[in-house]
């Protein structure tokens, strides 16, 4: 049996997942999103996200023998980790937190197209008969788990090989009049949102198009998702219907 842990506590995410007939195990990680930029300020948006994905990535497998107490028949779990960052202008826009901020980013971006980027780390896990230690340091893009340092994961686990890729769409916004944007903001909707913007809520009607899979706006892309599982020889349609976490 193969379980997927969704290392995210977006309810978007998990929403397209549960849509797709794959019910997940998930876990919030504790990353400093903020700091992890400071400390990289010479990255692409498109390194920068996949810094960021990588991280929770990491924050999450030490956890995974407690998340799975009740699930002694899984024998591989696979962690999906994601982060999605706006580029504007060629600088990253994450998630704005304050109506201040927000009004101030929209005033930028209306009527523009930028680039929504979502990186995706993919790992499998498989039970391990050695006592293992704690996860170790990050891997590197579409590359094999070696590139992660030693394969230990967490005790009883071990972490079989990995993958990283980032998708990214372009989306034509738009040009909300000042009281649809005030409206907006005052639902509170785009302050925990890469780049102030959704399209599968009420900001959706404030996007023209999109070039590119709707999935990654959202914040994981199905599409990018399957082919890195079966670079894992991890079959999609292996994870359907599982059962509630």
């Amino acid at each position: 049996m193969t379980r997927l842990l969704l290392a995210s506590g977006s309810p978007s995410r998990l929403r397209l997942l549960r849509e797709a007939g794959i019910t997940p195990l998930t876990a919030v990680p504790a990353v400093d999103e903020e700091a992890l930029e400071a400390a990289h300020p010479q990255a692409t948006v498109r390194e920068l996200v996949t810094l960021l994905a990588r991280a929770k990535a990491h924050a999450v497998l030490p956890r995974v023998p407690a998340l799975l107490a009740d699930e002694d028949t899984a024998a591989e779990v696979v962690v999906v980790a994601c982060d999605s960052v706006l580029e504007l202008e060629g600088s990253p826009v994450g998630k704005p937190h304050t109506a201040e901020r927000t009004r101030a980013l929209w005033q930028r971006m209306a009527g523009s197209s930028p680039v929504l980027w979502s990186a995706h780390w993919v790992g499998v896990l498989t039970r391990d008969t050695a006592d293992c230690g704690d996860a170790t340091g990050p891997g590197d893009s579409a590359r094999p788990a070696e590139a992660d340092g030693p394969d230990r994961a967490a005790a009883g686990w071990r972490l079989r090989d990995s993958r990283e890729a980032a998708g990214q769409t372009r989306v034509h916004l738009a040009s909300p009049t000042e009281r649809e944007l005030e409206d907006y903001i005052a639902t509170g909707e785009p302050f925990e949102v890469a780049g102030a913007l959704t399209i599968d809520g009420l900001g959706g009607a404030f996007v023209r198009g999109i070039e590119g899979d709707h999935h990654n706006v959202i914040g994981l892309s199905l599409p990018l998702l399957r082919d890195l599982l079966a670079d894992l020889g991890v079959p999609w349609t292996s994870l359907w219907n599982r059962p509630p976490a």
